[in-house]
């Protein structure tokens, strides 16, 4: 009849051989938001691109609204790489804050505790390792792939504003709306950026 010990033993086993499948599990998911974060770049080079073609189309003033409405394309896909960031930060958080630790805890008690062995160390090294404030500011100010929708709904409701004001063209009330709304989704997005930012902070924070 098997001891307590012994019971013990094996349930830790078992727990370990769990968080094994979850962690493949995740890191494939990862795989996954990483794939589709390449997708949503590219989909913004070629909206890009796709603008840059009809550029000279647009000069009228009949069509200088859809300087305007052509942002949103680039609001749903920034939304979308927000998302894949908060999905890493999430992922990052369990493995350092939850899994990791608990993996490291069945495997010492496993062999011997006193050794005090580390596994799954990747992770907890990075965030250790993670930049002070001022270099997370300039990496969230810098290039990257959210900063290219950014500065494309920038340039284009810019550019609405200067050819309108080149041509002599007075903006319909129609038209300022979307000016405030793509403004203020800019912001919000921006927001949501800086945020994201914190949180990796705090991701950092639990692996010291």
């Amino acid at each position: 009849m098997a001891t307590k010990k012994e019971n013990q033993r094996q349930a830790l086993l078992v727990e370990l051989e769990l968080h094994k499948i979850e962690f493949a599990s995740l890191r494939q998911e990862v795989l996954q938001w990483i794939e589709a974060e390449r997708q949503y770049l590219n989909l913004c080079l070629v909206a890009i691109g796709a603008g840059l073609g009809f550029a000279s189309y647009i000069a009228n003033e009949d069509l200088l609204v859809i300087l305007l409405l052509f942002p949103f394309v680039f609001h749903i896909l920034l939304w979308e790489m927000l998302k894949v960031w908060r999905a890493f930060n999430w992922i990052s958080m369990y493995l350092v804050g939850t899994l990791i630790p608990r993996v490291n805890h069945i495997v010492n008690e496993l062999g011997d505790p006193a050794q005090q062995i580390q596994v799954l160390g990747w992770e907890r090294y990075v965030t250790s390792n993670f930049p002070v404030k001022e270099e997370r500011v300039l990496t969230f100010l810098g290039p990257g792939s959210h900063f290219i929708p950014i500065l494309a709904i920038s340039v284009l409701v810019a550019a609405f504003l200067v050819i309108s004001n080149s041509s002599g063209h007075m903006p319909s009330p129609t038209e300022w709306g979307l000016v405030i709304a793509n403004v203020s989704m800019l912001i919000f997005e921006a927001m949501q950026s800086i945020a994201l930012t914190r949180s990796d902070g705090r991701r950092a924070k639990i692996a010291k």
